[in-house]
Formats: structure tokens, C-alpha cells, sequence
């Protein structure tokens, strides 16, 4: 098996393992508030990846996470999960799922403004169209009403976790990374219980579900790591995408969801956009002289 159809397998595997995670949440949410999904789930998974780390000898100082860059991944990690968490209650699954897509096409602005990276004009004009996708996915103002901005800030911290997480020295174990992550995300939830509805006794379905979600989100977080670093990255990122329609079909059978015909074109819109962006990267990385090619350890 190749390096390259390992990177693909992997990325399937969180893609997949992201939607069910998702798909969790949303179907625990009709029972639990959205703070007690974070902390619950957030403990659960928290011990299934301190595990992990244990298991591979991943472990590092504590005082790694006091350093700004890592405090800036850690705050960007839990407000994703936060938000995420929060919208799923009120949004369709597809619609979340698409939203996040957009992320990749959000770093591409950021790395070229924060980190100097050359961004060309097609590169530009594929994240802008990305963005137009997404604004007619939510429909700001729309019948999504406020909804539509708890995913909206999602994807901001999605970016900003993405963007600090490149910065990061690359001696310190992406599980590490997660774990810690995990723990802190968590930690959020106790934040956000004053304003939500009253805490409940789960039933043994929702400890079911929670358990599975964080099982998914454990093998998401593991996976993606594993399939980003292993391969051409300009061949297995466009696999980030095969979650779409399988969100788009579990929203359609669990809850009868399905997009009107302005959204269906702004994920046309986000898909193409991020599609492009992806062939360029191949274009890009097939045209380098091969001493330029940096192959990188699956541990780093």
C-alpha cells in the first residue's frame, strides 16, 4: 500500500468519523442542553485520547501549553467545539457539515496574510467564491435567524485553530495537541451552563450517544492528523469533502432536512471552490524541481 492511498484511507476515516460525531450531537441535543454535551462528551473523549497519549509516549511539560501560540490553538479549539455544538441544535446537519468546509479556503486567506505564503489571483477569486457559497448556505437574517452567526463563528474559530496549529513546533504530538485541546473545549461548556436550559439526568441512550460521539471524535482527531502527514497532501486533502453528501443523506432520512435551491448552490459553490483550490495545490506541488519536495516523517 502506498503512502498516498494510506493518507486517502486515513482521511476517509475522520471524514466519516467527523459526520457521526455530528450527527450525534444533534441527536443527543433534543435531550441534553448543549453545555452538558460539551462537558460530558468533552470528559469522555478527554480520557480516551489522555489514554492515547499514554499508550504511544506522547506525553510533554505542561508548561507547553502556557505558550501563546498553544494558548491561541487551545481558546480557537474550544470555541469551535462550543459553537459547533451550539448550531447543530438549531441547523441542519448538511448545512453545518458544508459550512466548515469552508475553513480550508478561510486558512488560504490567512496563511498569505499571517505567514507570507503566495496566494495568486485564481487562489483569491476560488476563496471569495467559497465565501459567497457560504453566505448562501446560512442566509444571514434568513429563517436560520441568529442560528446562522453560531456557525458563522465556528468557522472563525475553526480558521484561527488551523492557522495557530501550523505555527506550533512540530517536536509536539498532534494527540498531545488534541488532548489537550479536548480538555480545555470541556472547561467551556461549565461556561456556557448559566445561559442555557437546566442540567437533566442523561438516559442510558444519551450515554450511549455520547459515548459514540466521543469515540468519533477521538478516531476524527487521530485519523486526520495521520492522513494530512502521510502522502501528497494536494492528494488526500480533496477526500475532506466526502462527508458532504453522507451529512446531506443522514440529514435527509433522520430528520427530514433537505437544502432549497439557494443553498444548493452556495455548497455547489464552497465543493468547487474548495476543489480548485486543492488542484491548484497539485498543479503546484507536481511543477516544484523534486529537491524542493520535503518528505515529512508520519510522527512529526
Amino acid at each position: 500500500m502506498t503512502d498516498n492511498l494510506r493518507g486517502i484511507l486515513a482521511v476517509l476515516a475522520a471524514s466519516t468519523a467527523f459526520v457521526g460525531h455530528d450527527t450525534t450531537v444533534k441527536l443527543v441535543s433534543a435531550e441534553l442542553a448543549s453545555g452538558q454535551i460539551v462537558i460530558l462528551r468533552g470528559l469522555i473523549a478527554t480520557v480516551m485520547l489522555a489514554a492515547g497519549v499514554a499508550v504511544v509516549g506522547a506525553m510533554r511539560p505542561l508548561s507547553i501549553l502556557l505558550t501563546p501560540l498553544m494558548l491561541l490553538r487551545l481558546l480557537a479549539a474550544a470555541g469551535a467545539t462550543v459553537f459547533v455544538v451550539m448550531a447543530l441544535r438549531y441547523l441542519p446537519l448538511a448545512t453545518s457539515t458544508t459550512v466548515l468546509q469552508a475553513t480550508p479556503l478561510v486558512v488560504t486567506a490567512g496563511a498569505a496574510l499571517l505567514y507570507g505564503d503566495v496566494v495568486g489571483w485564481r487562489r483569491w477569486a476560488a476563496v471569495l467564491t467559497g465565501f459567497l457559497g457560504v453566505v448562501l448556505i446560512v442566509k444571514p437574517g434568513g429563517h436560520f435567524g441568529a442560528a446562522a452567526y453560531l456557525i458563522l463563528i465556528a468557522l472563525v474559530c475553526t480558521t484561527a485553530r488551523d492557522l495557530s496549529t501550523r505555527g506550533l513546533p512540530r517536536n509536539i504530538p498532534s494527540i498531545f495537541v488534541a488532548a489537550a485541546s479536548t480538555a480545555v473545549a470541556t472547561l467551556t461548556g461549565f461556561a456556557i451552563l448559566p445561559f442555557d436550559a437546566a442540567w437533566s439526568a442523561p438516559t442510558p441512550w444519551a450515554w450511549v450517544m455520547l459515548t459514540v460521539c466521543a469515540a468519533c471524535l477521538f478516531v476524527a482527531t487521530t485519523f486526520i492528523t495521520v492522513g494530512l502527514r502521510t502522502g501528497e497532501i494536494a492528494v488526500t486533502a480533496p477526500f475532506r469533502y466526502a462527508p458532504v453528501p453522507l451529512s446531506l443523506a443522514l440529514g435527509w432520512w433522520l430528520w427530514g432536512d433537505a437544502p432549497d435551491s439557494i443553498a444548493w448552490l452556495g455548497i455547489a459553490l464552497v465543493l468547487g471552490a474548495g476543489l480548485y483550490t486543492l488542484h491548484r495545490e497539485r498543479a503546484t506541488l507536481r511543477a516544484m524541481p523534486a529537491p524542493q519536495l520535503i518528505q515529512r516523517s508520519p510522527a512529526e
